[in-house]
């Protein structure tokens, strides 16, 4: 099956369209937070939920889950190790081998950021119905795994 797609004008680009919608959500979600006094961005936000689904994880399974490099994800951890919501443990197998676990107050942040996140999430997607969004999770997902198998 051949897809004809159209680049021009660049507005209508998917790709475009695309990356524009991730700018205007991370910038959203960020000034929601705010809104309510707390200072975390987006990018922090995944990184908080990827632990309240799983702890103890690599840095590296972090950055991957995520879609940021070992360099930025550093930095992120960096910032939420300094608020105090995460701590980098060693492993005994390999020091340098270091995974990310959640503090109190970072456990403690869901309770915070979920409500936020749903409510905005709300707004974002008003006048969408759930049968479209599971349709776009599916469509971007299909996307994601063409573009993974090109890479491999």
């Amino acid at each position: 099956m051949t897809t004809k797609l159209n680049v021009f004008p660049i507005e209508n680009s998917p790709g475009f369209i695309i990356h524009h919608l991730d700018l205007l959500l991370k910038l959203g979600l960020h000034k929601a937070f705010q809104a309510q006094g707390i200072n975390i961005t987006a990018e922090q936000w995944a990184i908080l939920a990827s632990l309240w689904e799983e702890e103890g994880i690599h840095q590296s399974a972090i950055a991957e889950k995520i879609g940021k490099d070992r360099h930025t994800i550093t930095r992120m951890l960096n910032r939420l190790d300094k608020n105090g919501f995460i701590r980098r443990v060693t492993t005994d197998q390999d020091k340098r081998r270091l995974n990310v676990y959640l503090t109190d107050s970072g456990r403690d942040m869901q309770g915070k950021l979920v409500p936020i996140v749903l409510g905005f999430g709300e707004k974002t997607f008003a006048g969408v119905t759930h049968e479209e969004i599971t349709e776009l999770i599916r469509i971007l997902k299909h996307i994601t795994g063409n573009l993974a198998s090109l890479k491999a």
